[in-house]
């Protein structure tokens, strides 16, 4: 299972979303894929799977609504950011948001996009084995 073509589209999508917070400089950095939670990561493998099919959304606003939701059932609630007490400030409408959080959702956007035409096929697991022990 954790070599799924949908466990290998969020990590590409979540790895990826992870670096472009690191370039932009944003000041909240999410943990390395597989340090997060296993109630994270299922409810992320579940968006992935939502936005890699034709029930997807192209929506910045709509998913921004959609993480918060997620968010507060896993027991988060609006402050400044401290994951051992579940604050985030993101916890916020959309509108309420600055440009650099709006372009973060405009951005998990087009990597769902990416991985959605480019990451279709079933990979060999010897493959898959050999490509990570490369740092790959």
């Amino acid at each position: 299972m954790a070599d799924s073509l949908n466990s290998r589209r969020a990590e590409f999508v979540y790895n990826t979303a992870r670096l472009a917070a690191i370039a932009a400089g944003a000041p909240v950095i999410p943990q390395v894929w597989h340090n997060r939670e296993k109630a994270f990561r299922s409810q992320f493998l579940a968006v992935i799977e939502r936005q890699c099919g034709p029930q997807r959304s192209s929506s910045p606003e709509e998913l921004h609504g959609s993480w918060m939701q997620a968010y507060f059932s896993m027991g988060w609630v609006h402050g400044e950011f401290d994951p051992e007490k579940r604050t985030h400030p993101d916890l916020v409408p959309y509108d309420q948001l600055g440009q650099l959080e709006r372009d973060k959702d405009a951005v998990f956007i087009a990597l769902c996009e990416i991985a959605r035409e480019f990451i279709y096929a079933e990979v060999d697991p010897q493959t898959l084995q050999v490509v990570r022990e490369r740092g790959g």
